[in-house]
């Protein structure tokens, strides 16, 4: 397995179309097989397009993550911050580089954002845990735990394919170390308003 050699920038609004076909490709099967994060056996459709990316990037107290290996855009993420916490989703990378460990450098870089720029104590991320054991399993790696809080799905492009019943999309969260951990009691509702 190659190394990747990843460098990180905050996205600018000229990037919208480049990060509109990395997350298709990686989310919507349009990268073929060669990757595993796709949700082609449950969704029809694109998984976003460049009015909502533009949305997203215009939105106050958020940030899309751009992982880069030279020129070429290799894998991203959006970051927003909900009241104390933050909220990752739209974690994406091309399907011919998964496995290499650049999905694991994003959600490094944007907990590095969270914590000690935004001085959240907690990511936030929703996860299909009913039909994907692995994608679940994939963060419990890298220390979110499953809360039991459920979301409801706001797919503004993508459907539901025929037969696709009982997804349940639920919150998951970590501590982010260094900064103050709030009690349960503290920690900050998600809200069931932010996508993806």
């Amino acid at each position: 397995m190659l190394d990747v050699e990843c460098t990180f920038r905050v996205a600018r609004a000229g990037d919208a179309a480049a990060i509109v076909e990395l997350v298709n490709c990686a989310n919507s099967g349009a990268g073929g097989t060669a990757g595993w994060t796709h949700e082609a056996n449950y969704f029809e459709g694109k998984r976003t397009d460049i009015r909502e990316i533009l949305d997203l990037y215009a939105d106050p107290g958020s940030a899309f993550v751009l992982c880069m290996e030279g020129e070429e855009l290799v894998g991203c993420a959006y970051l927003k911050r909900i009241r104390s916490a933050a909220y990752m989703g739209l974690l994406s990378v091309r399907p011919t580089l998964q496995a290499r460990g650049i999905g694991s450098k994003i959600i490094a870089e944007c907990e590095r954002v969270a914590r000690r720029e935004w001085h959240c104590p907690t990511m936030q991320i929703s996860v299909i845990t009913s039909h994907r054991p692995e994608v679940t399993a994939f963060y419990e790696r890298r220390g979110y735990a499953r809360t039991g809080r459920l979301k409801t799905f706001e797919r503004k492009n993508a459907r539901l394919a025929p037969g696709v019943t009982g997804l349940v999309l639920e919150w998951l969260e970590k501590p982010l170390a260094g900064t103050p951990s709030p009690s349960l009691a503290q920690r900050p509702k998600p809200e069931p308003t932010i996508a993806r």
